[in-house]
């Protein structure tokens, strides 16, 4: 996790965004990861819900690498 992760930003119970690390840009993780996942607050049981987890510096990383935003 702290290999990908550089920040993990949360308001009370929720993520709220994500600062991937350089190495994790430099690999393609801001594309490859999703922004949107199923979930469950439990973790376990079928997904109750789906929740957004911006990647901060996502659209910046996709428009120098020529994918847009």
């Amino acid at each position: 996790m702290h290999a990908v992760y550089e920040r993990i930003t949360v308001a009370g119970p929720e993520i709220v965004g994500v600062r991937l690390t350089a190495t994790a840009y430099a690999h393609g993780l801001a594309l490859a990861l999703p922004d949107a996942f199923m979930a469950r607050p439990t973790g376990f049981g079928h997904a109750l819900a789906t929740y957004e987890i911006p990647i901060e510096g996502r659209g910046e990383w996709l428009a120098a690498a020529g994918l847009g935003a």
